[in-house]
């Protein structure tokens, strides 16, 4: 019965763990960011 319990857990805490997911993973799956950006270079007059 104790093993029962114990796989029980492992279970339950296993689908937690994939209901939450993981934070560091989600942010690097992000998107990059869409739209205007700032200028971040010198200005070619020419």
């Amino acid at each position: 019965m104790a093993s029962m319990m114990a796989s029980f857990g492992r279970w339950l805490a296993i689908g937690v763990g994939h209901a939450f997911g993981n934070p560091r993973e989600e942010k690097q799956l992000q998107p990059p960011c869409v739209g205007v950006q700032p200028y971040r270079g010198q200005p070619y007059r020419g």
